[in-house]
């Protein structure tokens, strides 16, 4: 993960062990915090968990600079409900200049609502339009007092170097198999499901996550890992993208549902008085962006595990046994991988398609459309070898 992470508490539990990070990135429990910090590495790599994590203790008053993860604050802080917090994501491809002009300067000026700090997360921070950067800019270098910016960022190519360079920078890795079943072991995950787990998550602790703790992620793993070999023709393959459809639409439901609850808290926790309609503005425009960005979640999900079986196909036709990511279905991986066809060459343009496809749905492409034709087209690359097994 991040490799200049180091403890800063003694025996006690704080919110970084809440949360199975090995320690805070040198965050001063003095008053000189710096404002603006920029959380760099690749996808998964645990940086919005630490974001979290830094916010809580940026703001716990029973721990201060380190934060004690069990008290009201670090835990509405977690769970992304503390009206202090701030958090800012794509809605659609980018960013935009209006996101930063309406959702983040003026509310850096307002006082914190609660505690002494309020706290801004931008996820996704390279997506911000270049004029959204320039906008920040000034924020970034004289914030409002009490005010602390957090930038997640995956590419760092991708920001102005007047935003990175006003941002104290903590580099992320991608997380070790071994460290990512450790951790899912201590969330409670048994020991054969984590092992699962790290393996398909390639580095990313998020999806190891969600799958290791969520049993409807279990499920969709098998149904989508079970998709190639339904594609022996564009109708099969139309089925099956209407089946990925679905369940992307059964999860948005869900935490739909999910989101209400928070409605009822956020109401409990402010009241009903004056200067909470921005709070509640805020969650709505949250809620609406989770359910927009789980629905692709659940897409992505589908995409990757169909790649990943045809990259555990040619990963066993060149007997690399411990590069195959499905464990749990490594037998089927093998007897494909002893058929003539689909050959290496078509194995790898289907790879492709799967890994090109999320940038149409980033693109707002209806995600219908997407996955029909993504499908469509893996039929015409790699239908299954005449009688491979059918897996459910």
């Amino acid at each position: 993960m991040n490799q200049e992470i180091k403890s800063t508490t003694s025996s006690e539990t704080t919110v970084w062990d809440v949360l199975h990070l090995s320690g805070s990135p040198h965050i001063p429990s003095s008053l000189k915090v710096p404002h603006a910090w920029l959380l760099l590495g690749p996808t998964g790599s645990g940086k919005r968990a630490t974001a979290l994590a830094m916010a809580a203790a940026f703001t716990c008053p029973d721990l201060p600079g380190v934060g004690c993860g069990v008290c009201s604050t670090c835990t509405r802080i977690i769970s992304g409900r503390h009206p202090d917090l701030h958090l800012i994501a794509p809605e659609g491809q980018v960013i935009s200049v209006d996101a930063i002009r309406v959702g983040v300067i003026p509310e850096a000026a307002r006082s914190p609502f609660e505690g002494r700090r309020k706290v801004f997360v931008i996820e996704e921070a390279e997506r911000m339009h270049p004029s959204a950067q320039n906008a920040l800019l000034k924020t970034l270098e004289e914030p409002p007092e009490g005010t602390i910016i957090i930038l997640v960022c995956d590419r760092e190519d991708e920001l102005l170097e007047t935003v990175s360079s006003r941002c104290r920078v903590v580099h992320f890795q991608r997380v070790p198999c071994e460290a990512i079943q450790a951790i899912l072991e201590a969330e409670a995950a048994e020991t054969p499901v984590a092992r699962l787990a790290a393996r398909i998550a390639d580095g990313d602790i998020n999806r190891a996550r969600a799958f290791a703790l969520e049993p409807e992620a279990q499920s969709r793993h098998r149904s989508f890992a079970g998709v190639p070999a339904r594609l022996t023709s564009s109708l099969e393959a139309l089925d099956a993208a209407a089946e990925i459809v679905t369940e992307a639409a059964t999860a948005v439901k869900g935490r739909s549902e999910a989101q209400k609850q928070e409605v009822v808290d956020l109401a409990v926790a402010l009241g009903e008085g004056r200067g909470t309609a921005s709070a509640r503005a805020s969650l709505a425009k949250r809620h609406k962006r989770e359910l927009r960005r789980l629905e692709n979640e659940v897409l992505n999900e589908a995409l990757w595990t169909i790649g990943s079986w045809y990259r555990d196909v040619l990963a066993a036709r060149r007997s690399a046994p411990d590069a195959i990511a499905n464990l749990d279905l490594k037998a089927d991986v093998v007897r494909w991988a002893a058929a003539s066809e689909p050959d290496d060459g078509l194995l790898v343009a289907a790879i492709h398609r799967c890994a090109v496809t999320p940038g149409a749905l980033a693109r707002n492409a209806n995600p219908s459309l997407a996955i029909e034709a993504a499908l469509v087209d893996l039929a015409r690359l790699a239908p299954p070898p005449p009688e491979s097994p059918t897996m459910d």
